[in-house]
């Protein structure tokens, strides 16, 4: 009898213990999934985080690149503006320079009505058609020539220029009797003459070019400075530059 009870006794005590050992089981379980998920979580978040961190690298690392570049075009930006500025001081030196070494040859001439004019980056040197030719003639007369001597001087100091040479027609027509068609082919043939005779005096043919106006262009200086040829010297400015450049 004794002994039947102590069996029963111990069974229910082993089914005590298993039974609380088996809701601390499932209760540790329990935890250890919930950890287990929080660990996933944990760690998503971090794949994530470093995700994240990799894209704003490279983001960082793009805006550096189009800073760099964006540096780099500023300063070419700023050394085109550089050049400019050095190029149109050259052009402005080279006209003043002109100018006055036009002014210094022809000082002590007079009765010669030459005039000399700035118009942005252009000089222009008119003198009336009766000083340097005869009248109704197209070839230079000696003092004319004397006068172009003297500018091809200048003009062989210059080469960075070019010279416009321009015959401007007068408001009467020619007679009928005359050996050119027009005002326009007399204009012409005296600036084509002035070049003929520049390039004798060893101008370069580069820096010159003849023409004739069509059109009667008065100056509001009188009949004299209306028939006229004309100077016009334009400085090459690329030319100036690269000459600065090697001084």
């Amino acid at each position: 009898m004794k002994t039947k009870f102590f069996v029963l006794l111990m069974a229910g005590l082993l089914g005590t213990f298993s039974c609380v050992s088996s809701k601390k089981y499932k209760a540790l379980q329990s935890e250890n999934e919930n950890l287990q998920k929080m660990l996933e979580s944990q760690k998503s978040k971090l794949t994530g985080c470093e995700n994240d961190k990799m894209g704003l690298e490279k983001q960082v690392s793009k805006l550096n690149s189009d800073l760099s570049a964006a540096n780099g075009e500023m300063n070419k930006y700023k050394m085109q503006v550089t050049d400019l500025e050095k190029m149109a001081k050259a052009k402005d030196d080279e006209i003043q320079r002109i100018k006055s070494e036009i002014r210094k040859a022809f000082s002590a001439l007079e009765g010669t009505d030459l005039t000399v004019r700035q118009e942005g980056d252009k000089l222009y040197v008119s003198l009336p058609n009766r000083v340097i030719y005869s009248k109704g003639s197209p070839n230079l007369n000696k003092n004319g020539q004397k006068i172009v001597m003297g500018l091809a001087d200048i003009f062989k100091k210059s080469p960075a220029i070019h010279v416009l040479v321009e015959g401007h027609a007068d408001k009467s027509g020619v007679k009928t009797d005359a050996p050119y068609k027009d005002n326009l082919e007399l204009s012409t043939l005296r600036a084509t003459n002035v070049v003929r005779y520049l390039l004798n005096q060893k101008v370069e043919a580069a820096q010159l070019t003849a023409a004739g106006r069509s059109n009667f262009e008065p100056t509001g200086q009188g009949a004299n400075m209306d028939r006229r040829i004309e100077f016009v010297i334009t400085p090459d400015v690329a030319k100036l530059y690269e000459l600065s450049k090697k001084k």
